[in-house]
């Protein structure tokens, strides 16, 4: 155990007695899966994992500085990095699993559309979202650390709005994905269908999770200090580990087992029409050379 002073002290930083071996156990398993990440995108050259191994990287990260956050429990240096990169990591996964979604569309949908929004877009405005969502949670993230109850209380109120927006994206989002897989059904081949069902499956699992943690961080930020289930939550390290950092892990594991790259690897997995594909109107118009067209975005 680290150095435990009563949560009452008005300069202890942290609301219940951290555990260092779960900091240290949970630092290297997100370095196993950041470590994986890493090797697999460069072994399938698939560059758009940069977002996913963010991803982990930041959790890794947020436990490492943990450990020596335990044991100077008054040090704002220390409990300020790894209290937003640990709120905000899963923001990257989640910006991961649209960039998929997109791709998917381009590598399997012979229009390469969706509601007649292209694949490329599609993409990039949903993680435009993604974006706005992480701000809003940066900046309530902050108001936070706040010593000023009040101040504190505001940055609760303005993370947990965060929070309920990337839920609500993370709806729109599956309904796409529900779309995507009607019609995956009718205007693809069953290689392909199969392929895209593994994918799928575990973009499901990764989104469910990330929404459970998202439901935890709402019930624990969403009401008064003074409320039971707020203090239960807020007051006992164990619901971190159980249903955020858990969650976490297991959604970049399952992009591990199932990766993207080995499905859609290589230039399949960046938005480029290959020589001799039929493209759609608005992309010859775009088009004209007979050449393979590169149309990558960085979504």
């Amino acid at each position: 155990m680290g150095k435990c002073i009563p949560i009452t002290d008005k300069d202890n930083l942290w609301s219940f007695c951290p555990n260092v071996p779960a900091a240290i156990l949970f630092a290297v398993l997100f370095a196993l899966t950041s470590g994986a990440h890493i090797f697999q995108a460069h072994h399938y050259k698939t560059p758009f994992c940069w977002a996913i191994i963010m991803g982990a990287l930041w959790e890794m990260i947020s436990f490492v500085i943990r450990v020596p956050s335990i044991y100077n429990p008054t040090s704002l240096g220390l409990y300020n990095p790894w209290f937003l990169l640990f709120l905000l990591a899963p923001l990257w996964i989640n910006a991961f699993c649209y960039m998929l979604l997109g791709r998917m569309v381009f590598q399997y949908l012979p229009d390469r559309k969706l509601y007649k929004l292209r694949a490329q877009r599609m993409a990039l405005c949903f993680v435009v979202l993604d974006i706005v969502s992480f701000i809003i949670q940066i900046g309530g993230g902050l108001l936070v650390l706040s010593k000023n109850v009040q101040t504190k209380q505001t940055g609760l109120h303005i993370y947990t709005a965060g929070l309920a927006l990337q839920e609500f994206f993370i709806f729109v989002f599956v309904f796409l994905v529900f779309s995507f897989q009607r019609r995956l059904k009718h205007e693809a081949g069953p290689e392909a269908r199969r392929k895209a069902k593994k994918l799928l499956i575990t973009m499901y699992l990764s989104l469910a999770l990330i929404s459970i943690r998202i439901l935890y961080r709402l019930l624990e930020f969403a009401s008064s200090f003074t409320s039971k289930l707020t203090q239960e939550l807020w007051y006992h390290e164990v619901w971190q580990y159980c249903f955020d950092a858990l969650p976490m892990f297991l959604a970049l594991v399952l992009f591990n087992v199932i990766h993207p790259g080995t499905l859609i690897p290589g230039d399949k997995s960046k938005f480029i029409v290959p020589v001799g594909t039929e493209l759609s109107g608005h992309e010859k118009t775009e088009n004209s050379s007979n050449e393979a067209v590169m149309v990558e975005r960085s979504a």
